[in-house]
């Protein structure tokens, strides 16, 4: 399996924790994260990561999605996440619940 490289875009500072707690695996390297879009937006593009987090916060994140998936000239999953429904939006037009804490893991190493 080869390694994947995640980049989080984070809200809240307990949401960026988890993510890395849940994603502690060998195969997956964290290639940065950050709080603001804008500054996430360069840094994405300089790193080009193979996916990108995002704490879902609101409705302005789906438009935030779209500005990065056609920036990114690699191809790239991103995946929203929302604490308030266990809810996983997969960008690449899917849609997956969270059964299991191990869920995230395995979406991120397909």
């Amino acid at each position: 399996m080869s390694s994947r490289s995640v980049y989080v875009i984070w809200t809240h500072p307990l949401f960026h924790e988890s993510v890395r707690l849940l994603l502690n695996h060998s195969d997956i390297e964290f290639v940065g994260a950050n709080s603001d879009y804008a500054a996430a937006q360069s840094e994405i593009l300089r790193v080009r990561p193979d996916t990108i987090l995002m704490e879902e916060f609101g409705d302005e994140h789906h438009n935030q999605v779209m500005q990065i998936l056609e920036a990114c000239p690699w191809e790239v999953l991103v995946i929203l996440i929302s604490l308030s429904d266990n809810q996983l939006n997969v960008y690449h037009h899917e849609q997956r619940m969270v059964g299991r804490a191990d869920d995230l893991l395995h979406l991120v190493l397909r």
